[in-house]
């Protein structure tokens, strides 16, 4: 019996593992910051064979395959195959954005470099997995936008004028950053996955009887996605600001023409940041808390939501996705996350003297050569126990 009942417990947990990754299936083409694929759609239009026969293989088939892209991912790929460079770009911008933001804290985003093969971290509806989630489609949405506005993709043109008046002596024009196809597109790339997963019916009437109360913590978890992408998105929308040119004789400014552009992605990073110190925990039994409409939104809409809370992060814990702080680099003399006293989470920390070699004081001679010297510097940085 009690066998029997340990088994049960062991398939319960098994098969909601399983509903977990499927709820994250949206971010693993954040793996294609590995991809060297070539997005070349013409090499594909020209040559008439299909499949193995040809000895072509559609790129996006190789995603799909290799990089963790889904269904109705690889099908948009077909269909849009021209975005994909920049939907490339945009997964190595989240990571790097990502683990630039998160670089001083115990939790370093490193694991978002594991795409599409995720650690728990990213698997458990964690605080962690919100700030991906909103980072990618910020990220997504950022790049795309970019690319409409410098003419490198011919799907969208630049961003129409704005309705607000303009109180100060310019006009509009030039080319803004069109936020508005992009976040559109970026909901269907990305939002879509997860909308799947919540229509997506049971098989057997036998699997849905087992596995009915694991699909409403499923179900919420994709809600809360959902909810998270929408936060990233709406991060770069509020973040549109007016950026100026000047025209007229000798540089001054008789004329001047402006237009919407976003910031750098580190700054909407920052920003996710403080909404990920203050994102708010849904509790798996609160169903109730979704509206039951079409869209099914969060009641908060500008918070990031997570239903797991996450591990300390201090030791090494393949089952909770932590890689731990062990060899980390700290800041002895700093009192902030970066601190030696809260990186190492009280284990202490070495003294490491590091060599570094370089070429300095060069200097041009007559016209053809440069002559440097070898300099050796000593500096000491500081590693976790």
């Amino acid at each position: 019996m009690a066998f029997q009942r340990l088994w049960t417990l062991y398939f319960c947990f098994f098969i909601f593992a399983v509903y977990l990754l499927d709820t994250v299936e949206s971010i693993k083409w954040l793996s294609l910051q590995h991809s060297h694929l070539n997005w070349n759609v013409s090499s594909i239009n020209n040559n008439h064979g299909r499949g193995i026969r040809s000895g072509v293989r559609s790129p996006c088939t190789l995603a799909r395959r290799r990089y963790g892209l889904v269904k109705i991912q690889a099908k948009l790929c077909r269909s849009s195959m021209e975005a994909m460079p920049h939907i490339q770009n945009a997964a190595s911008l989240a990571a790097d954005t990502c683990r630039k933001v998160f670089r001083d804290r115990r939790w370093n985003c490193s694991s978002i470099t594991t795409a599409p093969f995720l650690t728990p971290d990213l698997t458990r509806a964690t605080r962690e997995q919100a700030y991906v989630y909103a980072i990618s489609s910020a990220a997504l949405t950022y790049t795309l936008a970019k690319a409409c506005s410098s003419g490198n993709l011919h799907q969208c043109t630049c961003a129409g004028r704005p309705n607000s008046p303009n109180v100060e002596n310019f006009q509009w024009g030039g080319c803004g950053d069109n936020v508005r196809w992009a976040s559109q597109f970026a909901k269907r790339f990305i939002d879509n996955v997860e909308k799947h997963n919540l229509i997506k019916k049971d098989k057997t009437k036998r699997a849905k009887d087992k596995e009915e109360n694991i699909k409403v913590l499923k179900d919420d978890a994709a809600f809360a996605n959902l909810h998270n992408n929408r936060v990233g998105r709406k991060v770069i929308s509020l973040n549109l600001r007016t950026q100026c040119k000047c025209h007229g004789v000798s540089g001054s400014c008789n004329i001047k023409t402006c237009w919407k552009a976003l910031p750098s992605i580190v700054e909407i990073g920052e920003q996710l940041l403080q909404k990920y110190t203050t994102a708010k925990e849904v509790s798996k039994t609160m169903v109730d808390r979704f509206e039951v409409t079409a869209g099914k939104k969060l009641a908060t809409s500008d918070q990031l939501v997570y239903m797991s809370k996450s591990p300390d992060y201090c030791t090494k814990d393949e089952k909770l996705g932590s890689f731990g702080t062990v060899g980390r680099h700290c800041n002895v003399s700093s009192t902030n996350l970066d601190s030696c006293r809260v990186l190492c989470c009280g284990r202490g920390y070495q003294t490491v003297v590091e060599e570094k070699i370089e070429r300095c004081q060069c200097k041009f001679y007559n016209c053809c050569y440069v002559k440097c010297k070898i300099c050796r510097t000593m500096t000491q940085v500081y590693e976790c126990l």
